[in-house]
């Protein structure tokens, strides 16, 4: 992979900073992880105003593979991209992964967030709604904001094992 800004895209829980920190390891660029600047702790959310002033000191780093949606601020995010990943995943599978993850990292620091995220109903109806609603505004602002960038999806585990297997043996050139 011969990019060095790449966006990792998709819902919660479908596995973005699981691959965001494989791709850091194999393409040894840093990995940003947005949740990470986002929240505070306790859960505390950056103002919108400070929020994209925030993001566009992110992608003024020379390389970065960036993992979050984030909608609010694609708008800088894309253009400043050489590639895109989106992660799509069943909504079953994205809450499951919320609900592991939860489990996972009960009362232990994350590597990308505050620990101890809330899971509300709010939380739950965005990640449900995220295949109906989300996904096609991320699709139309790649088409605005990066219609010539490339854009790869992945839709099952499989798929980002095998290209996270390609990249390990050096055999995808995105």
């Amino acid at each position: 992979m011969s990019s060095r800004r790449i966006l990792v895209l998709g819902p919660c829980g479908s596995g973005k900073t699981f691959l965001t920190r494989q791709l850091s390891r194999i393409l040894e660029l840093p990995a940003i992880h947005l949740d990470a600047n986002f929240w505070h702790q306790g859960w505390v959310s950056t103002p919108q105003p400070e929020w994209r002033g925030v993001v566009s000191s992110l992608i003024r780093q020379e390389n970065w593979i960036m993992d979050g949606t984030y909608e609010s601020t694609l708008d800088l995010r894309i253009p400043a991209a050489e590639a895109i990943i989106m992660v799509k995943r069943p909504r079953w599978s994205c809450l499951w992964g919320v609900v592991r993850r939860s489990i996972f990292y009960r009362n232990k620091p994350r590597p990308d967030a505050p620990s101890s995220q809330p899971i509300d109903l709010a939380y739950l109806r965005y990640i449900w709604r995220y295949p109906a609603h989300t996904d096609s505004l991320v699709t139309e602002l790649i088409r605005e904001h990066g219609p010539d960038l490339p854009v790869i999806k992945l839709d099952n585990r499989k798929s980002v094992a095998r290209l996270l297997s390609a990249l390990q043996g050096g055999s995808c050139g995105v």
